[in-house]
């Protein structure tokens, strides 16, 4: 990850210094700026992703968009230095605004990536590198009691070294530990009334400024350029069926998850664990490899239908990326590979076979 001179968790931002360079994406619950800070960094030279959110469309959009919002900034203060998942580098809390900061990745995403391969697909042993970083990020978030669920080539940033970042963290969710298979919770929207593991965010409170500095975008964000624009389409919206994130494009209301990417028991209003994950990066090896996802139908009903019932088609020579790809998009979770101690097997198939 780019390093940052300022690399420590909770600082907080002062909202005064922070100028805006240009607009990285626009998000669910808001967008995301490539900034600095000109009192640290007057030049620009270590400039880091502000994702900006607006508190009163957080609070016109979806009930529970704010405490999403919240909810990422927990977990990103939870993680402490791992090499594949983002450091929270600061926060700040305005009457109007919410935001928070991480370290910039330079490469975009593994989906403009994939893009620029030839015939838009990876090759075998780049997928095997970049499945063998998801799978460390995946299991040490897991580890935390966390599942991700919203694995897609989008929210995989790829950092100035070429190792990967997992971002968007507001539909995560933390679940039990269990040892003994228990009844799953179900896919709704991001429940942090269980983080009490989690080293609690708390932005500073909000202060109201006096009149004529009411719009801090505006003002700060949208020096020399036209920034505010950005903000005023930023939507506060579930997911869609496809959308970038921290790298350009809109999210629309939709299923909460990505379609193509929700595991068979999420279709079937089972519940879900941390075996969704697994799936999804079953999913996502699929369509690095072929370019397309497996279950993609002509609209939502098809897509589930093939989900539940279809098995994923494979071409060419059965190889062991191929073998490992089947076993993660196992339709029953408790024989799907990564579930409990089928961990391992995930690992030594990549790390080993690679």
């Amino acid at each position: 990850m780019e390093t940052h001179p300022n690399n420590n968790n909770n600082l907080n931002l002062n909202i005064d210094n922070i100028r805006a360079i240009k607009v990285l994406g626009k998000g669910a619950m808001g967008t995301v700026f490539l900034a600095h800070d000109i009192d640290s960094d007057p030049d620009g030279n270590y400039p880091f992703a502000l994702k900006v959110v607006e508190k009163s469309l957080l609070k016109t959009k979806h009930n529970d968009a704010e405490r999403r919002a919240r909810w990422e900034m927990t977990v990103l203060a939870s993680i402490n230095h791992h090499p594949f998942l983002p450091t929270l580098l600061g926060s700040f809390e305005a009457h109007d605004l919410l935001g928070w900061a991480v370290p910039f990745c330079s490469g975009g995403d593994l989906n403009v990536l994939r893009y620029n391969q030839n015939d838009a697909v990876f090759s075998s042993s780049a997928i095997k590198f970049y499945l063998a970083e998801i799978v460390c990020a995946l299991e040490h978030l897991h580890s935390m009691g966390i599942a991700y669920r919203d694995l897609k080539p989008e929210n995989v940033l790829v950092q100035g070294s070429g190792h990967v970042t997992l971002t968007d963290f507001d539909l995560s969710r933390k679940l039990s530990i269990r040892k003994k298979k228990q009844p799953a919770v179900g896919f709704g929207s991001s429940d942090s009334g269980s983080t009490n593991t989690f080293r609690e965010f708390k932005p500073l409170p909000p202060t109201p400024p006096p009149p004529q500095r009411r719009n801090h975008l505006t003002r700060i964000l949208t020096y020399g350029s036209g920034l505010d624009s950005g903000l005023r389409k930023a939507k506060s919206a579930r997911v869609s069926p496809r959308r970038a994130s921290f790298a350009g494009g809109k999210r629309s209301n939709s299923f909460v998850g990505t379609e193509e990417y929700v595991s068979p028991e999420v279709v079937r209003g089972e519940g879900h664990e941390f075996g969704v994950d697994w799936w999804a990066l079953g999913i996502l090896a699929y369509e690095m490899l072929y370019g397309r996802t497996p279950f993609k139908g002509k609209n939502r009903k098809e897509t589930f239908r093939n989900v539940l019932m279809v098995r994923p088609e494979f071409v060419g020579q059965r190889t062991s990326l191929i073998d490992l790809i089947d076993k993660l998009l196992e339709k029953d979770p408790s024989k799907r590979l990564g579930h409990f101690r089928g961990r391992r097997r995930l690992k030594s198939m990549i790390f080993l076979e690679g």
